[in-house]
């Protein structure tokens, strides 16, 4: 009896260690907090100022595995560079460590460009933003993903004073190694300006994986902008 008794525990206990080791689904919370720094002006002939390109600094901080564990750690610069009134470049680098699962880590380079078209209008604002990033990637084959970002926003109003936007936006992701679309990230949330130099975007996403060990994740997140002049 003690016998069976005994092997009943162990298989139970390797059960649920499988389980915990193939889990597909996850709960993470996601915040990054992005600097920007003074932008660099010309002079033009009638004696305004114009912006050519405004330099930041962004750090990334996700905690998953069900919001027990850090699961990604990101640091990185980039510069936005103006096209005209509703264009801009932005070359970006980030270092990334991950470990999104259990025994599972990995270290990245990732060099990133894209360009973001955005069009406002009293009530209603839309940007796409059309990123193609360069994963040098340790341990593993190096890949490209194309990723296109639509977005929609909505201001809240009150005296005609804008009280907060919301918004939904969707995001998915084609790999060129894997030659398929390998993810998709939907979110939707509230962006709130606390000053013209301070902002915060509180979300919802979900992120659905079609290359991950992880299928399906519930993203609850908070981006935040500061600016120095």
């Amino acid at each position: 009896m003690k016998k069976i008794l005994l092997l009943a525990l162990i298989s139970t206990m390797a059960v649920s260690a499988a389980g915990q080791e193939g889990n597909e689904t996850d709960g993470q919370f996601w915040n990054e907090t992005k600097l920007y720094l003074p932008s660099f002006e010309v002079t033009e002939d009638d004696g305004s100022k114009r912006k050519v390109a405004t330099p930041f600094i962004m750090g990334t901080i996700r905690i998953g595995q069900n919001f027990r564990h850090f699961v990604s750690e990101r640091i990185g610069f980039g510069v936005d560079i103006p096209i005209n009134k509703n264009w801009k470049f932005t070359p970006s680098y980030y270092y990334i460590a991950e470990q999104p699962v259990r025994n599972s880590r990995s270290f990245e380079h990732r060099l990133r460009f894209e360009v973001t078209g955005e069009k406002k209008w009293k009530n209603l604002s839309i940007s796409d933003r059309n990123r193609i990033e360069y994963r040098i990637r340790h341990n593993r084959g190096d890949s490209v993903r194309y990723r296109n970002k639509f977005k929609v926003k909505i201001p809240v109003r009150h005296n005609d004073n804008e009280l907060f936007s919301v918004f939904v936006a969707d995001e998915p992701f084609y790999d060129f190694r894997a030659k398929e679309f390998s993810r998709n990230e939907f979110s939707a949330g509230v962006e709130k300006k606390f000053t013209p130099k301070a902002s915060a975007e509180f979300f919802y996403m979900l992120q659905s994986n079609t290359g991950s060990r992880l299928k399906s994740v519930n993203i609850a997140g908070i981006n935040l902008k500061f600016t120095i002049d």
